[in-house]
């Protein structure tokens, strides 16, 4: 084993040696042999050579694969880019065309001479176009286009037929195969020494009219508004109405509420409703079309709110309520996009601000006003803002403030049919009415009630919406000057479901101490309404009269529940706890009411002798302090 090692060892060191020499340019004493070694040495330099060219190639030839490859990917993208930009315009076209609503008037049939002489067929279709958009531009309506069935909204267009194929004439066949154009057609011919135009609305039969060829225009107008009072039969109405055509407005909203399309009618009654307050003094017949129209349509937020108004006009207040939230909340629904954002965003404020007044939430009813002040116009809202403040004021009674929010408004802005009495005197106004009897001045509310009563200003609508309301503030005005037969003749003969007449004949009967009788109206009356706090309040303030305090409280407490920042039944709780002797709970009531009314005299009178009684003579001397001051601002 040792041997076999060592030969190992010594053909391992012949190798090593071999190799050695090789490197040194010499193998063995063979000069063949080294010949040999070397030529194998130049093939083996040779071949690497070929094969770094080949690789060289391989390389160029990958590259250009490669680019080729680009080429042809890009080739195909833009081949697909194109594809697909054809089938985006094709389906946009389509798209279009399936939403097409506008209306094409068509070149009308005219005589050659009349062609000649310059009135061509396209030139009568361009006349009739100018027409209808003036007629929309004269049409003052909330409703958006979009909630027309046949809304073609500004997008009138005169066609004139093309020669040929182009891309024009494929378009108007994709619109007529796929959309709902409104296509306008027509004729106009002599006969007889006058001109004749016929106009029709797709299939339609013709309506025909006949003039002297001198008053053409006339025709085109007529035509124009045949055209109109076809295919846009709500704005038509509204048109009419605004152009002081009331009969015929009257006629076209009335067909409309009968027979028009299903979802047009809720829209033909609800304006039928206000034309009949408007043109007809007829405050029930315009509550009875309100109703229809809600039921026909629950979610439109408009009807909603011309539904409470109605309500309110006939003192239903508890429906006129809910209606009134209801619209509030609609308002900011999906159904309210039928209606203009401008109208809407007002709306918003104007529902709330008269739920708060139907609850007696003067503070947050103000608020309202405000940001409603603060918005765009919309209907000359914005005339109303210092009457509602300033009565909002004086109900809050700040008489002081109240006149000088009055003083605050723009002549011009003045809504004087339910404002101004025909007299500069601002007491002969609402809030002025207001403010005398918040003053306890019945003499100075009576006269004020009579010159707003006898005002020329005092004609439709604003008779419809104010008599009934005027008859029970003279009845009150009259009871509290001790002429009781008088406001019974005006009170007498009034609804029995009237929540204000109840509260009235409640009150009238208090004045008579007739404390049965009263008692069984305020019981009716909240009955009637039981959301609103004013029967409650009043009804306390006669069981005070009466001596029953406790009674008293629990009715104060149950219109402070109605209305939570009503400050009046919290100062009434207060000076009930005063008579039972509990000065030290009517303090937190007094201080809860000012936040609601902190510019009332009576409640820091109050408040100051609850003080006093508890013991806390320099917080009371404040207190009346602030009342005398009050007393000099007449607040």
């Amino acid at each position: 084993m040792a041997e076999e090692d060592a030969q190992s060892g010594r053909a391992r060191g012949d190798a090593s040696a071999a190799l050695l020499a090789a490197a040194l340019g010499k193998v063995s004493d063979n000069p063949r042999v080294d010949a040999l070694i070397e030529r194998q040495i130049a093939l083996a330099d040779l071949q690497i050579a070929d094969l770094e060219r080949e690789d060289q190639v391989r390389h160029w030839s990958l590259r250009v694969h490669h680019v080729s490859d680009v080429l042809k990917l890009g080739f195909e993208l833009a081949a697909a880019l194109v594809v697909t930009a054809i089938a985006a315009i094709i389906g946009g076209a389509m798209w279009t065309a399936a939403h097409d609503n506008g209306l094409v008037i068509e070149a009308f049939n005219v005589p050659a001479d009349m062609a000649a002489n310059g009135l061509s067929g396209e030139v009568v279709a361009t006349k009739v176009q100018d027409r209808l958009a003036w007629m929309l531009a004269h049409t003052d309506s909330i409703r958006e286009a979009n909630s027309f069935r046949n809304n073609w909204g500004d997008d009138i267009k005169v066609q004139i037929p093309d020669t040929g194929v182009s891309i024009g004439e494929l378009y108007r066949y994709l619109a007529a195969w796929l959309g709902h154009q409104t296509h306008i057609t027509g004729e106009v011919w002599r006969a007889g020494g006058k001109v004749s135009l016929s106009i029709r609305t797709g299939g339609d039969p013709a309506r025909t009219l006949t003039a002297p060829e001198s008053r053409f225009d006339d025709l085109i107008a007529k035509g124009a508004e045949a055209v109109y009072a076809k295919t846009q039969p709500y704005r038509w109405a509204v048109f009419l109405d605004t152009e002081s055509r009331s009969t015929e407005a009257i006629a076209a909203v009335r067909d409309l509420a009968l027979s028009g399309p299903l979802e047009e009618r809720p829209w033909g009654y609800t304006f039928w409703g206000l034309l009949t307050v408007s043109h007809g003094n007829d405050i029930w017949g315009n509550l009875e079309k309100q109703r229809t129209a809600n039921r026909l349509a629950p979610d439109l937020p408009n009807v909603a709110y011309n539904l409470a108004a109605a309500e309110e006009a006939v003192n239903h207040d508890e429906a006129a309520l809910h209606a009134m939230q209801r619209a509030h909340v609609l308002y900011q629904a999906p159904a309210a996009r039928q209606l203009a954002s401008y109208a809407v965003a007002i709306q918003i404020l104007m529902s709330a601000q008269e739920s708060d007044e139907l609850l007696g939430d003067y503070v947050d009813s103000q608020a309202q006003m405000r940001a409603v002040a603060a918005l765009p116009d919309y209907a000359d809202v914005h005339s109303l803002v210092p009457f509602v403040i300033s009565e909002n004021l004086a109900r809050m009674h700040d008489v002081s403030g109240s006149e000088r929010a009055e003083q605050g408004r723009k002549d011009e802005e003045a809504l004087v049919s339910f404002f101004d009495a025909g007299s500069d005197n601002p007491e002969f106004r609402p809030p002025g009415i207001a403010r005398a009897f918040v003053r306890g001045d019945w003499a100075a509310a009576r006269a004020g009630l009579l010159a707003l009563k006898n005002s020329p200003q005092m004609r439709v609508p604003a008779a419809a919406v104010l008599g009934p309301w005027l008859s029970l503030q003279l009845a009150y005005a009259d009871a509290g000057l001790g002429d009781l037969a008088a406001a019974h003749t005006l009170t007498d003969s009034l609804p029995v479901d009237c929540y204000d007449c109840l509260r009235v004949r409640g009150q009238i009967a208090a004045f008579e101490h007739r404390w049965d009788v009263a008692n069984d109206l305020f019981a009716k009356a909240v009955n009637a309404a039981p959301s609103i706090p004013f029967a409650h309040l009043e009804w306390g303030q006669m069981l005070m009269a009466k001596g029953d305090l406790e009674g008293a409280i629990a009715k104060f407490e149950h219109a402070h529940q109605k209305s939570p920042h009503f400050a009046d039944p919290l100062e009434m709780w207060g000076e009930a706890l005063i008579a039972k002797n509990r000065s030290d709970l009517a303090l937190a009531k007094f201080e809860e009411a000012n936040k609601y009314a902190p510019n009332w005299r009576r409640l820091h009178q109050k408040w100051g002798e609850a003080l006093m009684w508890s013991g806390n003579k320099d917080e009371a001397k404040k207190q009346f302090t602030l009342a005398r001051n009050l007393a000099a601002n007449k607040s």
